[in-house]
């Protein structure tokens, strides 16, 4: 979401400074009225479009290991500590900025609502008809303002003739041109991006633009040039007027009047400023699209022990059965995003050297060794990971931030307690060239725990926690 927000701020900074540059001095009305129309509504749906160019890498092989033996060095334990509230003081940030964004949107579209409503119920007053325009006298309406073929006016101003035929010629301009509609998108677009400053920015050139637009085709149907600046200069620019509608005297009376005197560019000088904008906007719109290739991200799920080594055992309960099963879970989650590679498939015993050896070659983001806990007493309980304090920073910040926060989410999501994570030299967590981290998932010697990990429901669940942290610390 975060990255969503920062990649439309950024789109719409860059397509807004290069209408401000290129499009705003000159006199290309129209189609600087279709730039910010288009530009905005692809700057908006650009970070959520992918053009991929290049294919994605060929998938990982899969091997098999043949049986020797299983060593684990578990040499000492450094440090201790709890994060069962890491994930929920996360989540609660988040939660707090959803509800900011909800109410603030909530507030932009009773707003909204109001203000259509208000335009609904003054267009049913009586009106007179002229030309294509239905004219509306309102008491103490400051500035003339048409909605779609609607002019709403001050019956003071239809006395006098000079003033009222400009506006009429300036207001059918609106009419016909349908700027109504841009109006409404706008104003519908700030209802769910108010957040945006060149959102705001954007809406002002929009209805700058329709002025513009409004008086050079007023002043080429054969108004007089002085007697049309008499009535812009002598209208109210800072009385309030209709939401919604747009107005003779909206914009800036210096912006506007010197916009008509403004002599127009030669062709070659329009060309070359309007196809240089096309140019630069295309190639922010497919910077911001672009995706390198879709090669996913690759988490090797090590299933601790396995063939004659049965790991931990409580009755008929094995632990190599267990990580098993919920890597062969993990693996079908695999997606365009996210590929899950195991180390064994099925009942099969390798050597550690072998397991990192292959780890090594496929050189993966991550690795994830599933094991089950045991104590001396039955009380023990809870998920526990252990990371290695690699003398590589970004291995040793990423092994802590994966393993803190699964093993947090681990312990909410299947009704335990307690998530501890620890520092630890075993020997795979310090031979592995990537991200690693031992999960324990929980003890074996605890009646609780047993039941919560043989039953299948909650081995889904545990699949799916690790596939969505995973997938949320990696965008």
């Amino acid at each position: 979401m975060m990255d969503y927000i920062l990649y439309t701020i950024i789109n719409l900074s860059c397509a807004y400074f290069i209408y401000r540059v290129f499009l705003r001095p000159q006199k290309t009305f129209q189609f600087n009225r279709f730039y910010l129309l288009i530009t905005l509504l692809l700057c908006l749906i650009s970070p959520i479009v992918e053009l991929q160019f290049f294919s994605s890498a060929p998938s990982i092989t899969e091997v098999s290991f043949s049986n020797s033996e299983l060593i684990i060095e578990k040499e000492q334990i450094i440090d201790t500590s709890v994060v069962s509230k890491t994930k929920k003081s996360i989540d609660g940030n988040i939660n707090y900025m959803l509800w900011f964004y909800l109410m603030g949107s909530m507030i932009f579209i009773i707003r909204f609502s109001k203000n259509l409503f208000q335009l609904y119920r003054l267009s049913l007053k009586s009106y007179t008809k002229h030309n294509s325009l239905k004219l509306i006298p309102i008491e103490n309406l400051k500035n003339p303002s048409s909605f779609f073929n609607y002019l709403f006016i001050n019956p003071a101003d239809l006395k006098n003739k000079k003033f009222l035929k400009n506006v009429i010629e300036h207001e059918q301009v609106h009419s016909l041109q349908f700027h109504t509609l841009d109006v409404i998108f706008i104003e519908f677009v700030l209802c769910f991006f108010w957040f945006n400053p060149f959102v705001w920015l954007y809406r002002m050139a929009i209805k700058q633009n329709h002025e513009f637009i409004a008086d050079e085709l007023s002043i080429k149907s054969g108004i007089d040039i002085n007697t049309y600046l008499q009535s812009i200069i002598c209208s109210r620019p800072k009385e309030q007027r209709i939401h919604f509608a747009s107005g003779f005297n909206f914009t800036q009376i210096k912006n506007r009047i010197i916009m008509l005197h403004q002599s127009k560019s030669t062709v070659l000088n329009r060309i070359l400023k309007v196809g240089l904008t096309i140019v630069l906007f295309a190639g922010v719109f497919v910077l911001s699209s672009f995706k390198k290739s879709n090669e996913p991200l690759v988490v090797i799920i090590d299933a601790g022990h396995g063939g004659k080594d049965p790991g931990q055992v409580s009755g008929n309960i094995k632990e190599k059965d267990v990580v098993l099963n919920i890597a062969n879970i993990l693996k079908t989650l695999s997606n365009d995003d996210i590929k899950f590679v195991t180390t064994r498939q099925s009942d099969h015993f390798s050597s550690l050297s072998e397991r990192i050896d292959f780890i090594n070659k496929q050189n993966p983001d991550l690795v994830i060794s599933l094991h089950c806990n045991a104590s001396s007493t039955d009380k023990e309980s809870g998920v526990e990971a252990y990371y290695y304090k690699s003398d590589d920073v970004e291995i040793y910040s990423k092994s802590m931030e994966y393993s803190s926060l699964v093993s947090s989410e681990l312990a909410l999501n299947l009704g335990l307690d307690i998530a501890k994570i620890s520092i630890a030299n075993f020997k795979l967590l310090k031979e592995v060239k990537s991200p690693a981290f031992v999960l324990e998932l929980g003890y074996l010697t605890n009646k609780n725990d047993i039941k919560k990990l043989v039953n299948n429901d909650n081995q889904k669940v545990i699949a799916e926690t690790i596939l969505e942290v995973v997938s949320s610390v990696d965008n």
